[in-house]
């Protein structure tokens, strides 16, 4: 009899522990991702549509920071005219509070401004509606 509870007890935690990844999928849409590097020209972070974004970024130097679409992005990197939904220009931090993600398919772009920049930290948690 003791085997059988204890069968049954492990099996409704493996039911529960299912069943709270999937919530946690279905209702954030992405979990925190947080990166502490160096690097030489950008950084990208694929956002989900129909979301708020919340976290910061904080950098030893200057960096832009742009909320855009991919398409832009690409026009950023070729030194083209570019548009965006949101930016931050020469900062060494930015703190995100609540901010809505348009749906659609938007990256966040973190653009190294500063000559010598040895690092950049951020956590960003960009939570479904």
């Amino acid at each position: 009899m003791r085997k059988a509870g204890a069968v049954v007890l492990a099996l409704a935690l493996v039911l529960a522990i299912g069943l709270g990844v999937n919530y946690a999928i279905n209702h954030y849409g992405s979990f925190n991702y947080e990166w502490k590097s160096s690097f030489k020209d950008y950084h990208t972070y694929q956002l989900t549509g129909n979301s708020l974004l919340n976290g910061y970024i904080k950098a030893d130097g200057e960096v832009s920071i742009y909320i855009l679409t991919k398409k832009d992005f690409e026009r950023m990197r070729r030194g083209e005219n570019f548009s965006y939904y949101k930016a931050w220009e020469n900062v060494r931090s930015v703190e995100f509070d609540g901010i809505r993600i348009p749906d659609g398919e938007y990256i966040l772009v973190v653009k190294n401004e500063g000559e010598g920049m040895r690092w950049i930290s951020a956590k960003v948690i960009n939570k479904k509606e």
